[in-house]
């Protein structure tokens, strides 16, 4: 079907780490009737960034292209304008088509925190949920199954992600709607009206009233929790704490959860399990 048949939709961007309950929100709005959306769009991760910001695998040089783009941009003022301008309007065409209609499209992609300065250029009038949960708990879920402990592999979400999306929630604090998963799963309808409210979009806790979305549709995205629960729930709050039951894992959540890290954890009420001291 043609794209101008179709009603622009409004474009929501949760941004969180990995194993942060994005797919849970992601659920309860989509069950609310007013959003639409997709498993982890993505696309965006191609679109915008740099090689030193991002780091793409690719047949070509990643950072020959850079140099390329940071030519043409200085060599021409209005190059970001009218990228972003073209970014802009290729994802409202592909947003509008992919929510049929409905008044909101979601776009739930974790490592959209790499680029999240950049995403609110383009989309300056888009709404932004930053949810938040314990690092350590994302930690411990990252590692849920295996059996070796390495966190390390997930190092670009746990320390360059954290960071980031840090960074953007203090920048730009008075634009986005902030939460956190442990709230979200203790007080559903609370959050979800507070949500609401920001988003012009009431009723939302109406979700609560159905058993939640079986699926987003699409390929990505963790689909544990989707597996296991059909309703909101506080079995995973404290849960990941016992995943930090030897003195390794503990040294290694003692390290990561110190200084600048700590204290911006704070500002979010969270802290050092005292059984992990």
């Amino acid at each position: 079907m043609n794209i101008s048949n179709y009603t622009m939709t409004k474009p929501i961007f949760i941004l969180s780490l990995p194993r942060s309950g994005s797919t849970l929100l992601q659920r309860l709005l989509i069950g609310s009737g007013k959003c639409s959306s997709l498993s982890e769009p993505s696309l965006l991760l191609r679109l915008l960034g740099d090689d030193y910001s991002m780091d793409r695998r690719a047949i070509y040089w990643e950072y020959l292209v850079t140099t390329a783009i940071n030519d043409m941009r200085d060599n021409w003022p209005g190059f970001d304008e009218a990228y972003y301008k073209g970014v802009r309007e290729l994802m409202h065409g592909i947003y509008s088509g992919l929510a049929d209609n409905k008044e909101y499209f979601i776009d739930k992609t974790p490592r959209y925190t790499l680029i999240a300065h950049e995403i609110i250029k383009v989309f300056p009038t888009a709404k932004f949920i930053v949810l938040r949960r314990h690092p350590l708990a994302v930690a411990a879920s990252m590692s849920e199954g295996r059996n070796y402990w390495y966190p390390e592999d997930h190092a670009i979400d746990l320390y360059d992600g954290l960071n980031k999306l840090n960074d953007f929630a203090g920048k730009y604090s008075d634009r986005i709607c902030e939460l956190r998963y442990e709230d979200l799963v203790v007080q559903p309808r609370e959050e979800l009206r507070r949500i609401g409210a920001y988003l012009g979009c009431h009723e939302l806790e109406n979700s609560l009233s159905s058993p939640l979305e079986s699926s987003a549709g699409g390929s990505l995205g963790d689909r544990s929790g989707v597996e296991k629960y059909n309703a909101v729930s506080t079995e995973s709050i404290k849960a990941w704490r016992k995943c930090y039951n030897n003195w390794y894992r503990r040294r290694w959540a003692r390290h990561y959860f110190a200084g600048d890290r700590a204290a911006a954890m704070s500002k979010c009420q969270y802290e050092m399990p005292s059984e992990i001291t």
